[in-house]
C-alpha cells in the first residue's frame, strides 16, 4: 500500500457455474457485436444467427422449430426461417427459471488489517 492513499480490497465469491455461464453469454454478445459493427442492427436473425444468439447448435434450433417450441417466422411461399431478437429474449426468459441465487460478498479494507 502506498503512503499517499488508501487501498480497498473487494473479494467476491462466485460459483464456478455462474462464472462459466456469464463468460459464455459475454462471448456470444461480443461475437454478435463484432459481426455487426458499422451496420445497423436488424431485429431479424436467420437460423445461424439465431442459434448463436441463444447459444445452441443449428441442429438443436431446427429441433425446437419442428416442435413449435420457439418463436419463429416463415416465408409465405418458401422455406426461409427468421427469428426476432425480442421474441428470442422473451423465450429465453420463459425457459430459464430464476434461481434466487444471492452472491456472497466479502468486503475487507487494508485499513482493517
Amino acid at each position: 500500500m502506498s503512503d499517499q492513499g488508501s487501498e480497498l480490497e473487494l473479494t467476491v465469491v462466485v460459483p464456478e457455474e455462474l462464472l462459466r455461464a456469464l463468460a459464455e453469454r459475454i462471448a456470444a454478445l461480443v461475437h454478435n457485436r463484432d459481426q455487426t459493427i458499422g451496420q445497423p442492427q436488424s431485429p431479424w436473425l436467420d437460423a445461424a444467427a439465431a442459434a448463436a444468439y441463444i447459444d445452441v447448435s443449428r441442429n438443436q434450433l431446427y429441433k425446437l422449430t419442428a416442435a413449435n417450441a420457439i418463436p419463429l417466422h416463415r416465408k409465405r411461399h418458401g422455406q426461409g426461417l427468421r427469428f426476432r431478437r425480442e421474441e428470442l429474449d422473451g423465450w429465453l426468459e420463459a425457459e430459464y427459471e430464476t434461481t434466487g441465487w444471492t452472491p456472497t460478498v466479502e468486503l475487507s479494507s487494508s485499513a482493517d488489517r
